[in-house]
């Protein structure tokens, strides 16, 4: 394998250099838990201190010479070169003098600071608050500060630098580098939470895995399974964990085996021991003021705590805290005390251990759910954990096994009604999982007419929404009943598919009046319906979109996507890429485009894997990178050749390859035969989208009477403000252009309004109206200072950002002395800034400045 990547902490190191580089210069004390990478990072940054020309002394304190005097220093001393000199004490007055006389030429280094001699920090107080010598330390936060660097960072002489753990993307490139691949997300996970992104942890548990052969290439990325970590790793703290008395252990050890642990679970006479664990950086608090939480400081105390117990002495410690956790009235408190207790030979009833895996599984943890579903049936197999055992191997994407255990749940299944949820769960996995829409229809249609009403109300919507999969537009007329709060699931359900039917057609007031509804129903019902939850954020992420509230949409699913975990993580992806592709921000959106693929290989409940291969395509094509792109298209399954999405999609990708090669009318003419099929879909919101392409691509007539014809069907603002857009640019209206471009950008849509802007202005170019023409151009740069790059031609002669404060001011009637005073300039520089700004936009003074900026 490669050899392991060194982390570069770009901004930390940046920032460190700008104190110890500055016109006064700053000394640093970069402190942080054992293993998070001080060393390294003080490392680049006496590297780039090298390349400036100054020499870099390195110090390190070692706890065997702490009560040595001058043996932090004794290596200096001996090469200082000044041999001439035998008096130890001479020699330190020696190197004092050379680095006292020149202290901007020096800087020292000193690693594990709070552990140099007395003498030692006595001479680095001297050179520090005497000559102001520049110096970097290094602290574990475990130690103590005490003695001249005490007095230092008392006087405010050392800047100190908290250093964190990695994040999770800097784990996960690293693992990559590392690994050579993409890592399966279940691993990452477990990788990150167990090293809490700590570097040598996190080091250490992958060179053990690799040693215990726990290292291999899966479906969906590398599988790492975390193994022990080796002797001289844990040894780093067993001496603080071995100094700790019996109380003080044991309840160490409790925290360890279920932290993090509610502060109320630690009894009133654990109080002392808690308070030292607290002091001596062995535990920490956590959670906020509603919920305080403890937990263990480092991965490694954990570890060191419990790797030698007994098997006895274990089980009687996760019995005493199951015990405690339990009757809290917390579910996950609940949870986790049951999925403790099942390593004992603790009694768990049937009934928990189905609670227990339903509650993992809605929970996206689908390994425990599984687990926990087969130890519920070792008597007998049962209908509710078997029904949870095949949906968490669908999930784990042991497809082939899930589809026989699917089976099997459906002839466990009791009455109508568990058979119809059976039903609706392995529908799922055949349209989702397996791409077989078309095999989940056949088998529903013909179950269907031998259920009874109960039983076709969960089955109906589920069906609908695979019907429009398979390009089957009669789904439409089978609506869902109306929600009603105590119809069960099938509630559940008619509520999901009637907040997507209103999505799709650009209906945010319905929309949001069903999700309104449901989603009380969706929290009640989330064990039988784990998914209901995230398909209703989509919906109201949609619906925001349709509503033209961009800003909103695009805060609502950054939020979600943070959980990176979850199983909708490649839905909050995919739904980003969209965003940011209509923003022109196509680098973003090609990243997100990846990530979301990706991710929806992994987890894929809504059927949008092809639609996110199409979107990357399209990405793809955009940035100019066809054989990519065409590449791209090839994967998407034929199976989800019918879905209106990947039709539009996909024709989205065909047309921008089209008019990449100049043939702009057979790219219009693709958009316009794949709506008309979206419009048929009802996907009135999506045909909208797709049909900024032909306008784009110059063919804004091509699209009117599709897009006249969805503002009758459609209520959906943004639908209506494409329309209009679409309109003027047929009809050349450029003064229109420019009057609703702002508010067509803030809708989502700005590379469609930068595009139609500067088609504008190449048009008054042609009518020999420059006003207009330098009105369209400064406005579309203006809409485009986030994008990658401009669509269409670029622009010359645009104002800098010092050009546009000094022209508002200039606008604002402030004379050159005010602005020049505003901003530390002479008047003679304000007055050549502004013979410049009125060059490049065509004006003459002040007042047509005022005129153009008022436009703007």
């Amino acid at each position: 394998m490669a050899r392991w990547p060194v982390v570069p902490r770009e901004s930390e190191r940046d920032a460190v250099l700008a104190a110890l580089r500055g016109p006064r210069p700053r000394s640093v004390m970069l402190r942080g838990p054992s293993g998070v990478g001080k060393t390294t990072l003080g490392a680049h940054i006496s590297h780039a201190l090298r390349a400036d020309g100054r020499t870099v002394i390195p110090v390190i304190g070692l706890a065997e010479l702490v009560d040595v005097p001058l043996g932090a220093l004794a290596p200096v001393l001996a090469s200082a070169g000044r041999h001439d000199i035998e008096s130890v004490s001479d020699r330190v007055q020696a190197l004092v003098g050379v680095v006292g006389e020149n202290p901007q030429k020096f800087v020292l280094v000193i690693d594990d600071a709070p552990l140099l001699d007395a003498v030692s920090a006595s001479v680095l107080y001297q050179l520090v608050r005497v000559f102001g010598v520049t110096t970097l330390l290094t602290a574990r936060d475990s130690h103590e500060v005490d003695g001249p660097i005490a007095r230092l960072l008392h006087e405010n002489l050392i800047d100190i630098v908290e250093l964190e753990g990695l994040s999770l993307e800097h784990s996960q490139s690293i693992l990559q580098q590392y690994l050579g691949g993409t890592l399966r997300p279940e691993s990452l996970r477990a990788l990150f939470e167990a090293s809490r992104g700590n570097p040598l942890m996190l080091r250490e548990l992958i060179f053990a895995a690799g040693r215990a052969g726990g290292i291999r290439s899966g479906d969906f990325g590398v599988e790492v399974s975390v193994a022990t970590l080796p002797k001289h790793v844990r040894a780093t703290i067993a001496d603080r964990v071995e100094q700790l008395s019996a109380a003080q252990r044991r309840l160490a050890q409790l925290i360890a085996i279920a932290q993090p642990i509610p502060r109320s679970a630690i009894a009133a006479d654990e109080g002392d021991a808690l308070a030292y664990l607290t002091s001596e950086g062995i535990a920490e608090h956590a959670g906020d003021e509603t919920t305080p939480l403890v937990r263990l400081a480092h991965p490694l105390f954990a570890e060191a705590l419990t790797i030698d117990l007994a098997q006895a002495e274990r089980a009687e410690l996760v019995k005493e805290i199951a015990g405690r956790l339990m009757p809290m009235g917390d579910q996950q408190l609940r949870f986790t005390a049951t999925v403790l207790l099942t390593t004992t030979d603790a009694v768990i009833s049937n009934d928990d251990l189905d609670w227990a895996a339903s509650y993992a599984h809605a929970a996206g943890d689908h390994a425990v759910a599984a687990s926990l579903a087969e130890r519920a049936q070792l008597a007998e197999r049962r209908f509710a954990p078997e029904l949870v055992l095949a949906s968490a191997l669908s999930a784990l994407a042991e497809s082939e096994r899930s589809s026989v255990v699917f089976e099997s749940a459906i002839a466990l299944s009791q009455d109508q009604e568990q058979r119809a949820i059976a039903l609706a769960r392995w529908g799922q996995h055949m349209v989702y999982r397996l791409s077989r829409p078309s095999d989940a229809v056949d088998r529903v249609t013909c179950e269907l007419s031998r259920m009874d009403a109960g039983a076709q109300a969960v089955l109906r919507p589920e069906l609908a929404k695979w019907q429009l999969m398979t390009g089957d537009a009669g789904a439409l007329s089978e609506v869902a009943d109306p929600v009603s709060p105590d119809g069960g699931l099938g509630a559940v359900n008619a509520g999901l598919t009637a907040a997507m039917i209103a999505t799709m057609a650009g209906n945010p007031a319905d929309a949001f009046a069903a999700i309104l509804q449901t989603r009380p129903l969706a929290e009640a019902y989330r064990f039988e319906a784990p998914f209901a939850g995230s398909l209703l954020d989509l919906s109201e992420f949609l619906a925001l979109v349709a509503d033209a509230e961009i800003v909103r949409a695009r805060d609502f699913a950054a939020q979600r996507r943070l959980d990176r975990f979850a199983d909708s993580a490649g839905v909050w992806s995919y739904a980003l890429a969209i965003v940011r592709l209509h923003e022109g921000r196509l680098c973003d959106a090609q990243a997100l485009a990846t990530l979301a693929v990706e991710q929806l290989k992994w987890r894929d409940f809504t059927g949008l894997l092809g639609t996110a291969v199409a979107l990357h395509a399209t990405v793809d094509a955009q940035l100019g990178e066809p054989e990519t792109a065409r590449e791209l298209l090839s994967e998407v399954s034929p199976e989800h050749a019918g879905d209106a999405k990947v039709i539009l999609q996909r024709a989205e990708c065909e047309a921008w390859l089209l008019a990449a090669e100049g043939r702009t009318e057979q790219a219009a003419a693709v958009i316009v035969a794949a709506v008309a099929e979206g419009i048929i879909l009802g996907h009135f919101l999506l045909s909208a989208l797709t049909l900024t392409v032909a306008i784009r691509v110059g063919h804004p007539a091509a699209a009117l009477e599709q897009l006249e014809l969805l503002t009758q069907l459609s209520p959906s603002p943004l639908i209506a403000r494409i329309h209009e857009w679409a309109h003027a640019a047929a009809e050349a209206d450029v003064a229109r252009l420019c009057e609703i471009a702002p508010t067509l950008a803030a809708s989502g849509v700005a590379a469609l309004a930068v595009d139609g802007l500067l088609e504008g202005a190449r048009t008054a170019a042609k009518a020999d109206r420059s006003e207009l023409e330098r009105k369209a151009t400064l406005l579309a740069r203006r809409l485009a200072a986030d994008m990658d790059r401009v669509p269409g031609d670029a622009i010359a002669d645009e104002l800098t950002e010092r050009e546009w404060t000094i022209a508002r001011a200039a606008a604002g009637r402030k004379r050159s002395r005010e602005i020049g005073e505003q901003l530390g300039l002479s008047v003679r520089t304000v007055d050549n800034h502004l013979a410049r700004i009125y060059r490049k936009l065509g004006v003459k003074g002040r007042v047509e400045l005022e005129d153009v900026l008022a436009e703007l």
